[in-house]
């Protein structure tokens, strides 16, 4: 086999691997994220504990979806919910149910605490 055999063949294999990657729900550190949440209200008197519970949320919703929309939209919602360095289950979420013609079902903390 020649040398541009086998490199074609290596990167037919690359290629053919990134639907299946792009299947994949992406990891975030939301842990990193929460320890930076501000309360929201005055009673949220335990910012990073409120965080965890919405982005655990988002994530498990997330797994039910995030097969079934389109791969343009995963790549996006996936690029924005990584916007400030600080990723975030309820940005992806709420951007793929925009995305959809739906409400969003939660509101993302990392937005609101910046208003």
């Amino acid at each position: 086999m020649r040398a541009s055999s086998v490199g074609i063949l290596v990167l037919f294999g690359l290629v053919s691997g990134l639907p299946a990657a792009a299947q994949q729900l992406p990891r975030f550190n939301v842990e990193a994220t929460c320890k930076e949440a501000q309360p929201l209200t005055p009673q949220d008197t335990n910012p990073y504990e409120s965080c965890m519970r919405d982005e655990t949320a988002a994530e498990r919703q997330l797994r039910d979806i995030w097969s079934t929309a389109p791969e343009g939209t995963r790549a996006t919602c996936g690029q924005e919910a990584q916007i400030g360095g600080t990723p975030s289950y309820v940005d992806m979420l709420t951007c793929l149910q925009v995305a959809q013609g739906t409400s969003p079902t939660l509101t993302s903390r990392r937005r609101k605490a910046a208003q």
